[in-house]
């Protein structure tokens, strides 16, 4: 986290989080200390969110002010969804020298918001001996009648040049997708694994929404 770009990385879920009313998000920042008893708090909140009834998916922000900071917190609801579970691997070549880069996900109907799956600044591309990429992230919620692009961006540390690539994939209930992924000689298969959610016990033809 820096000035420049002031959003935490977040690691995981490793599932997509059901909205059952309500959830409740809790937020504690500390600064390091030369040991844990000498950590300071930094930030701490404890949030909580409730269905809207939309029946539309969207993102939207909420601004929180504690004693000593000011914290943004950003949610997609997204209705009617299914699970997806996202690897990739380099099935070919090598990631370029001299190359930043970032995986994002996001979904047909909020296409300007990206999830990002995995980002690094320097050109060292994070890749098990299998040639699994170390995804920071892998599951996203996806409506169940929708789409998911899974990208990766390219980015020169000294020209600024860039190269993109991205696969769109339709959602499923169930089984997996596959798309490729290529930046110069890197060659990337994208797997995703589909299941469903919980469904409300009174409404078994209707998922839970998930954010």
């Amino acid at each position: 986290m820096f000035l420049q770009n002031p959003y935490l990385t977040l690691t995981g879920p490793s599932r997509a989080i059901v909205v059952v009313d309500p959830v409740w998000f809790e937020v504690a920042l500390k600064v390091k200390g030369a040991t844990e008893s000498e950590d300071k708090e930094l930030s701490y909140h404890v949030d909580p969110y409730y269905i809207s009834g939309s029946m539309n998916s969207y993102v939207f922000n909420r601004v929180r002010t504690s004693r000593l900071s000011t914290m943004e917190l950003t949610l997609g609801d997204m209705v009617h969804s299914v699970e997806a579970t996202i690897s990739v691997k380099v099935v070919g070549g090598e990631w370029p020298q001299g190359f930043r880069g970032v995986f994002t996900a996001t979904t047909a109907s909020i296409d300007d918001e990206k999830i990002v799956l995995l980002g690094f600044g320097d050109d060292k591309l994070p890749v098990a001996a299998d040639g699994s990429i170390q995804l920071s992230r892998s599951v996203v919620s996806v409506e169940d009648d929708g789409q998911l692009r899974v990208s990766v961006m390219a980015r020169h540390l000294v020209d600024r040049s860039v190269r993109r690539a991205s696969g769109v994939l339709a959602a499923k209930t169930s089984s997996r997708s596959y798309a490729k992924l290529e930046v110069f000689s890197c060659k990337m298969e994208v797997t995703v694994a589909w299941s469903l959610l919980p469904y409300w016990p009174h409404y078994r033809d209707m998922p839970c929404p998930s954010i």
